[in-house]
């Protein structure tokens, strides 16, 4: 019975992925945990500062980066990014950013303050 169900959700997966038009390209959103924790435990890019070739940014993660940006008016903004490493991609090492967080700070040149939040 657990073998049926597998197959069934394998088909549906199927099924959906090509009534919705998704790609291979969109696979690059894929999370492996194994994976990452592997190039993360590495770390190629310190004996090599310029190691990523390029980056690759969401289109839900780069609105949220603009909005924050927009709303801090003339003070620099902080916020983090989120996302994985694709040593992999046919370009080069790419580092893609998946979503991104602001963060409830204001900063200048000089300091930054912290908003209670």
């Amino acid at each position: 019975m657990q073998g049926a169900d597998t197959s069934g959700a394998g088909d549906a997966l199927k099924r959906f992925e090509l009534e919705n038009g998704i790609a291979e390209a969109d696979r690059v959103y894929n999370f492996d945990n194994s994976e990452q924790q592997k190039w993360l435990s590495q770390k190629p890019w310190t004996q090599e500062p310029k190691y990523f070739k390029h980056v690759r940014i969401s289109a839900l993660a780069l609105v949220k980066m603009v909005m924050h940006t927009r709303s801090g008016g003339n003070i620099e903004v902080m916020g983090l990014m989120q996302g994985k490493i694709d040593p992999d991609d046919s370009r080069g090492p790419t580092l893609i950013v998946m979503d991104a967080f602001a963060l409830p700070v204001e900063g200048t040149e000089t300091r930054v303050n912290a908003q209670a939040e």
